[in-house]
């Protein structure tokens, strides 16, 4: 995820193949102009996983640079001109349209829940199933507005909460003020009140398709990347009551789990190795939990042990390691090897290598299986470039376009080890 916080291109074909001129980002890099922060060239960032130097995106190399060039300021101009619509304007993919915020939680000194309500209620009907009050994409996200600079960042919306009118068109955003973030200070700074320009919805992968007859999900995030994994954990269980989800959670401090830091106790054997790497689980009766933790409870307490939910805190010196992935992959049986085809975009790991993490639904498996056959379990990583690449490998540009890239990273290292592991998971990159 992928951070909450991140580029898209205007638009994109399936497959990664722009039909439009190329995002933002992209204007950016090829000319140099550089409004965004944190800089291209990433600071390296620790994250319940150590410290990790993340790469700058690089430049396509399909264009000359004066090519290039001319084709950036295209997509810039028409990108700094893209218009705000009018309040009673739908939510859609083209233009922006105002919401209101109506409330703020504060988390952490940096980190907030904000609710956006919607002038407009015909807003909903563009992300939920017609109808119905489900949502239409398990994973899906919006871009945000800085007006100021005219720069746009994509935000995961959080799943409605249990008795939430999802038809009313609210949206609540789970944010970390990044210092010298353009957009996640501008919203920082944004009070009750106060509007914002919200351009969407945008979705992301098939996760239900990708899945076909396999149940298991493991999900790996990076603060603020915890909001795609809350609303896959939500799509995947609803959807097929023997599925199961594991979701590891790296954060930097307790405040943003629970109020109140919790009492460490260690078992005799971390006090005599010294070791304090152990996760600490998530269950129905913790206590003094923080917005975001008390939603993470009553997803605990909806799907029981279907649900395992273990946090790393930086300050606690616990980190997510290969272990724990290998224990939440091992957690679950594969019934059997995977009938997946190489060809298949939807269940070829080396067809995702030139793939956008966006993607329109409806996409083909041609994995020539039974009906329900065909499938793959799940590993999806969401958060920061460095806790990105650092499990999954970086993504890499292709043509303009930010695709997954090869896997690399800790995970890769569990493929090459373990051969059944690399033909029945599929890695997604968020």
């Amino acid at each position: 995820m992928r951070s909450t916080v991140r580029f898209q291109a205007l638009s994109r074909l399936p497959g990664s193949v722009l039909s439009k001129p190329p995002s933002p980002s992209v204007c950016r890099s090829i000319l140099s102009l550089n409004p965004c922060s944190p800089s291209l060239a990433t600071k390296a960032r620790k994250y319940s996983y150590g410290t990790i130097n993340s790469q700058p995106p690089r430049e396509s190399r399909a264009f000359a640079p004066s090519a290039a060039a001319l084709l950036a300021l295209g997509g810039l101009t028409y990108y700094l001109f893209t218009p705000s619509t009018p309040q009673s304007a739908t939510l859609n993919k083209e233009t922006f349209v105002p919401y209101t915020i109506t409330s703020r939680e504060n988390i952490s000194p940096t980190t907030f829940i904000v609710t956006a309500e919607t002038q407009n209620p015909q807003n909903a009907s563009t992300y939920l199933k017609p109808g119905s009050g489900e949502w239409m994409f398990p994973q899906w996200s919006v871009e945000f507005k800085q007006p100021e600079v005219q720069i746009a960042r994509h935000y995961t919306p959080l799943p409605p909460l249990d008795g939430e009118d999802t038809k009313a068109g609210d949206l609540r955003f789970y944010v970390r003020a990044v210092p010298g973030g353009e957009m996640s200070s501008y919203l920082g700074k944004l009070g009750v009140g106060r509007q914002m320009w919200l351009r969407g919805p945008h979705s992301g992968f098939n996760i239900a398709d990708r899945l076909g007859d396999q149940k298991h999900v493991v999900f790996l995030a990076g603060g603020t990347g915890i909001a795609p994994g809350m609303q896959v954990t939500k799509a995947v269980l609803d959807a097929d009551s023997t599925a199961t989800v594991n979701l590891l959670w790296a954060i930097r401090k307790n405040e943003e789990l629970q109020s109140t830091t919790p009492q460490k106790q260690r078992s005799w054997w971390q006090f005599l190795s010294g070791s304090t790497s152990g996760l600490r689980n998530v269950d129905i009766d913790i206590q003094s939990p923080s917005p975001i933790g008390r939603e993470l409870v009553a997803l605990k307490a909806r799907y029981g042990n279907r649900l395992a939910i273990k946090v790393a805190v930086d300050e606690d010196k616990t980190f997510i390691q290969e272990r724990d992935i290998r224990d939440a992959v091992n957690s679950v049986l594969t019934t059997h090897t995977s009938l997946a085809n190489e060809s298949c975009r939807l269940h070829s790991q080396l067809m995702h290598t030139v793939s956008s993490e966006f993607e329109e639904q409806g996409e083909t498996c041609v994995c020539n299986a039974t009906p329900g056959g065909a499938g793959k379990s799940l590993i999806l990583v969401s958060g920061p470039e460095g806790f990105v690449s650092h499990f999954s490998g970086p993504k890499a540009w292709v043509q303009g376009v930010e695709t997954q890239g090869a896997v690399g990273g800790i995970i890769a290292k569990m493929q090459r080890g373990d051969q059944s592991f690399k033909n029945d998971w599929i890695v997604l990159k968020l």
